[in-house]
C-alpha cells in the first residue's frame, strides 16, 4: 500500500552462526559493502528541530558554501527540520562544483533553496496537518495527517511532488532523509538515485532495501521525516508493494510477526531513533560536520503524571543523543575521523581559528541573547521574518567557529566573514525578535 499520492553493539557469542549473521547486518546498517571500504569523503548531518533547526542549519550551510565546504561534501544526511533544507539542495537547477577538482562555490544556493526555504518557514504547515484528523477525510485513516502535510509542503514547493526514484540531477552529495521505522525501532532511510544508480535505494537493515517504486514522492520523505508522533501520524507503506530483499531478522522472532511488520510499515520522525542524523555516516566518512538546531534540554520542575511521562521520553531521547556526539568527539580526538559539531548551545566566546582575526566570533550574544535562541519553538508554524534573521545569523557565525577551530582542513575557500542580517546583530534586536518565540499556539500564527 504505497501512500497516495548503532550505537555500535557487542560482538556475538564465538560460534553463534545466527547471531553473526544479525550483527553483521546492524554493523552496516544503511552502508551494505561502504561500511567495509575505508572512509573516505565528508559528510553533513543536519539535525531535527522543525523550522527552528531549518533556518539554524541554513545560516550554516551559507558560511560552509563560503568556505567551499557545501560543494566538496560526499553525503548529506538529514532528519526533520533537517530534511527540509537537505532535499531542497536537491534541485535539479542547482549548479555543483567539481568536488575532485577542489570543489568551490554552489551556484544558484541563494534563489533555490535559501530564498523557497524562507518562503516555507513562514506558512504555517502544523495546523492543517493535525485538523486532518478531525475532519470526516480523515476518520479510520491513521496516515491522513502526513498525507496533508506532504500535500502542503508540495503546495510550497511543487517540484517536490516529483517520484524520488525520477528525480535527476547533475553532481552534488548524496542526500539521505532518515525516518524512524517503528517496527524494529531502527532509521529507515529515503536515499535518492545519486546514491545507488539508477533509481536509488529506501529501508532499513531491518526489512531489507529496495528502489523506491513508483508514486514514492520527494514530499512524501520529508513528510515522513517529519511526522512527530504522537501529534501526527505516521507514513504507512506495505513492504510487498516495495520488494524488499536482505535484512535480518532476530533468531528466535517469529516469521508471523516479521510479516506484520513488513505488511504495513510505519515511519515516523526520523528524530525519534537518530536526531542528529548520524548513523548513516559515522562508519564510513572521513570527515563528519554535524550541524545540531535540536531543541536544548533545559531544567524542568515537577509537574504532573502525564508531564513526568513527557519528561521521561525526552530524557531517553536526550541520552542517545549525548551518546552519540561523545562517541564522535572520541573518535574526533583519537583521529579516526575528523569534523567539527555545533548546535544551539555552542558556547558564546568562541574564537575564530588560526590565521583568521581574533576577538569574539558570536557579536552581541550574552547569556540572556543565548537563552533567548535556546527557548525558540521546535514547531512547523509560521516563523517571522526577525526569526528567520536571528537563526540564520546565529547558524552561521557558530558553523565558521566550529569548523575554523576543530576542522580547518575542511575549509576549500578563504572567504572573509561577512554575517548575514546586521539588523539583529545587536542584543537588543535579538531579544526583540525573539520576544514570543517560546510559545506554541493552538491554531498557529498564520
Amino acid at each position: 500500500m504505497l501512500p497516495a499520492h548503532l550505537h555500535p553493539h557487542p560482538g556475538p557469542p564465538p560460534g553463534d552462526p545466527a547471531l553473526a549473521q544479525l550483527e553483521a547486518a546492524r554493523a552496516t546498517a544503511h552502508h551494505g559493502p561502504s561500511a567495509r571500504r575505508p572512509r573516505r569523503g565528508a559528510a553533513l548531518c543536519l539535525s531535527g528541530g522543525g523550522f527552528r533547526a531549518s533556518l539554524f542549519h541554513l545560516g550554516a550551510v551559507r558560511r560552509l558554501d563560503e568556505l567551499g565546504v557545501l560543494g566538496s561534501l560526499r553525503t548529506i544526511s538529514a532528519v526533520s527540520g533537517g530534511a527540509v533544507l537537505a532535499n531542497l539542495l536537491l534541485h535539479p537547477e542547482l549548479e555543483w562544483p567539481d568536488a575532485d577538482a577542489g570543489g568551490g562555490r554552489v551556484g544558484g544556493l541563494e534563489e533555490l533553496v535559501a530564498q523557497p526555504l524562507l518562503a516555507l518557514t513562514r506558512r504555517n504547515l502544523r495546523t492543517p496537518a493535525l485538523l486532518s484528523k478531525v475532519r470526516p477525510s480523515g476518520w479510520g485513516r491513521p496516515d491522513a495527517s502526513v498525507h496533508v502535510l506532504a500535500d502542503e509542503l508540495e503546495r510550497a514547493i511543487p517540484w517536490w511532488g516529483t517520484d524520488l526514484r525520477e528525480h535527476r540531477r547533475t553532481g552534488g552529495p548524496v542526500v539521505l532523509t532518515g525516518a524512524t521505522e517503528i517496527g524494529y525501532g531502527v532509521s529507515w532511510l529515503f536515499a535518492d538515485p545519486h546514491s545507488v544508480g539508477p533509481r536509488g535505494r529506501v529501508g532499513d537493515h531491518r526489512l531489507g532495501h529496495a528502489a523506491p517504486p513508483p508514486g514514492l514522492r520527494l514530499v512524501d520523505a520529508v513528510a515522513a521525516s517529519c511526522a512527530y508522533p504522537p501529534f501526527l501520524g505516521p507514513l504507512e507503506l506495505d513492504g510487498a508493494d516495495l520488494g524488499l530483499t536482505g535484512g535480518s531478522a532476530e533468531p528466535d522472532e517469529p516469521e508471523e510477526v516479521r510479516a506484520a511488520i513488513r505488511r504495513r510499515i510505519q515511519l515516523v520522525d526520523g528524530g525519534v531513533y537518530d536526531n542528529l542524523a548520524l548513523e548513516p555516516v559515522w562508519t564510513d566518512h572521513a570527515t563528519v560536520l554535524v550541524s545540531d538546531g535540536g531543541a536544548v534540554f533545559r531544567g524542568q520542575a515537577a509537574g504532573s503524571v502525564l508531564a513526568r511521562l513527557w519528561r521521561l521520553l525526552s530524557i531517553a531521547s536526550s541520552g542517545g543523543q549525548t551518546a552519540r556526539l561523545r562517541w564522535l568527539r572520541a573518535s574526533f580526538a583519537a583521529g579516526t575521523v575528523a569534523g567539527a559539531t555545533w548546535s544551539l548551545e555552542s558556547p558564546a566566546d568562541l574564537r575564530r581559528g588560526t590565521g583568521a582575526p581574533s576577538g569574539p566570533v558570536l557579536d552581541g550574544y550574552a547569556p540572556e541573547v543565548l537563552g533567548a535562541i535556546h527557548r525558540v519553538r521546535t514547531d512547523l508554524d509560521a516563523f517571522s521574518a526577525q526569526e528567520q534573521m536571528v537563526l540564520c545569523r546565529y547558524g552561521y557565525l557558530v558553523a565558521d567557529a566550529s569548523i575554523r577551530r576543530h576542522s580547518p582542513q575542511a575549509i576549500r575557500l578563504d572567504a572573509p566573514l561577512r554575517p548575514p542580517h546586521p539588523q539583529v546583530a545587536a542584543a537588543s534586536d535579538v531579544m526583540t525578535a525573539l520576544r514570543d518565540s517560546g510559545r506554541i499556539t493552538a491554531l498557529g500564527r498564520r
